[in-house]
């Protein structure tokens, strides 16, 4: 359980982000938090799902992106190609789709009038259509939005003109996350919790493991590999301008519980179901700014993807989105397993998301008005300083 490290590594290989504290106020000013809304949400790329939740051509689903008063349709065309829109009628602005997810058979029809689009957006059918005045469908599809596909994950950008693709964006992330079997892996569950708290407060708190020896001492006692002293150190951490990564091994004295010990049995198999890209450990966190966490567990076979998005409604709440996408499980076995593994997960972040409301409680008080972040922190360091970096062109500085 023991590993030798050299201690305040971080600064020392990125000593441009500082060691001094950071204010706490952009954690709970409405201000701040409307600026976050112009500059980050509504002018970067935002995951809203993955190409497996529309297999076939036709399917689509809708995002609702409060933050940016935005709500946002992703559709297979006929053509195979998929494309995002707002969700809103060329008619007279009222929602089109209303379901979370649906299949456009033909056309896809508003309610309030019966205009009609189909798959790939063109206006097809107007009712009475004679009766109004030179009106051309040709322009008056849906209004698209930049919409890219990385690794079957999708992007949109909300911005009419987006300055980046999302390669670009990415800025050799993509290159990181080369060579793994994305296109095996399906959407196994979603948790939704809805959180009295600030989404960077949430997303702070999964983006290091200096809480795990304490927050999570009873569910995961051991799980991850710990110093002399206990704690749980990162093995590298690496920055792609405004992204990061973190990785960690897990403990291979880990004692499991029987029940644990149970469920890893059925597991076991001479065949894998998915391997994803090695960064470094077995365990890696990767934040795509602003608000999207891809996480890989690597096991003795198989390996698990979490995705988190943190939603904000307001400064003060916010919809911690979890995914977990596996291969599907070929066996009873393997599913009850799966199970058990989602299940396990659940009881985390009630914990976590505990803390999150906790802490923004503790912060609005304005009893303490800054953060003090440790070496194992710097990542969170960094999402703070990239945060500010786009909120100062707001603001004109």
């Amino acid at each position: 359980m023991k590993t030798i490290m050299k201690e305040r590594r971080w600064v020392e290989k990125y000593p441009e982000l500082g060691t001094g504290p950071v204010a706490a106020e952009p954690c709970i000013s409405p201000e701040y938090f409307e600026l976050e809304r112009e500059r980050i949400f509504r002018r970067t790329w935002l995951n809203v799902g993955n190409v497996c939740e529309i297999p076939e051509r036709g399917d689509y689903f809708v995002r609702e992106i409060t933050v940016a008063n935005a709500s946002i349709l992703v559709m297979r065309g006929q053509d195979g190609v998929v494309r995002g829109f707002h969700n809103v009628c060329s008619h007279r602005g009222n929602t089109l789709a209303w379901d979370e997810k649906g299949k456009c058979r033909g056309y896809l029809t508003c309610n309030f009038h019966s205009w009609g689009y189909d798959s790939a957006g063109q206006l097809k059918w107007v009712p009475d259509e004679a009766n109004f005045f030179d009106l051309d469908k040709s322009q008056l599809g849906l209004t698209p939005v930049a919409t890219e596909v990385f690794n079957g994950f999708v992007f949109v950008n909300l911005d009419p003109s987006p300055r980046e693709n999302l390669t670009q964006y990415l800025d050799g992330l993509d290159q990181q996350l080369k060579g793994g079997d994305f296109d095996k892996l399906k959407l196994a569950r979603i948790y939704k919790i809805d959180e009295k708290a600030n989404w960077k407060i949430g997303l702070d708190a999964q983006n290091e493991v200096y809480h795990l020896p304490f927050q999570h001492r009873y569910i995961m006692p051991d799980l991850f590999l710990a110093n002399d002293k206990g704690m749980v150190r990162v093995l590298d951490v690496t920055f792609f301008n405004r992204h990061s990564l973190y990785s960690c091994e897990m403990n291979p004295g880990h004692k499991p519980t029987p029940l644990e010990t149970a469920m890893m049995e059925l597991q076991r198999s001479n065949a894998t179901r998915c391997r994803l890209p090695v960064a470094g450990g077995q365990f890696d966190f990767y934040l795509i700014f602003p608000n999207f966490v891809l996480i890989f567990f690597r096991g003795p076979t198989d390996d698990v993807c979490l995705t988190y998005n943190f939603w904000p409604l307001a400064v003060d709440r916010t919809i911690w989105e979890i995914r977990f996408y596996t291969a599907p499980a070929r066996t009873a076995a393997e599913a009850l397993a799966d199970e058990f593994s989602t299940t396990r997960n659940r009881l985390v972040f009630d914990e976590d998301a505990v803390a999150h409301e906790t802490v923004h409680t503790g912060l609005k008080s304005r009893a303490k008005t800054q953060l003090f972040f440790q070496d194992e922190e710097i990542q969170i360091r960094h999402f703070h300083k990239i945060v500010e970096d786009h909120v100062s062109l707001a603001r004109g500085a």
